[in-house]
């Protein structure tokens, strides 16, 4: 999913989760995964109601401005929230790729494919490793 360069990640998270599948073994797709794993950027509480909707675990720090765990908020998984440096890692091999980082694609559709090449790289790459 490709959004505007100004418009933030958060507004588009529903609908991007709201498209995922994951493959089973058995050949059908789920709809939803165990939990989502997200930096303090999407800690609103319109993400939080629905993930807690779809009983989807939220692995989301909260902002420091925000109330503290004695109003009954959740505490979230610190453990599970040190797995998120593998997509981390993986925007920073993508920017790594001085058009992707930069921009220098005029299209949406040029730069879309041109983080599809970046992917598509990275994946060829772990493959031979």
């Amino acid at each position: 999913m490709l959004t505007a360069g100004q418009a933030h990640e958060s507004q588009s998270a529903i609908p991007l989760l709201d498209g995922i599948g994951i493959q089973r073994k058995n050949g059908f797709m789920k709809r939803r995964g165990k939990a989502v794993l997200a930096d303090k950027g999407y800690s609103g509480g319109k993400l939080r109601s629905y993930l807690r909707e779809l009983r989807i675990k939220s692995v989301i720090p909260y902002k420091i401005n925000e109330k503290g765990s004695a109003d009954g908020r959740t505490q979230f998984d610190e453990q599970a929230y040190r797995n998120r440096n593998v997509v981390e890692r993986c925007f920073g091999f993508l920017k790594g790729n001085r058009r992707i980082a930069t921009r220098y694609e005029k299209t949406a559709r040029n730069y879309l494919s041109m983080v599809k090449l970046g992917c598509i790289r990275l994946f060829y790459r772990r493959l031979h490793n």
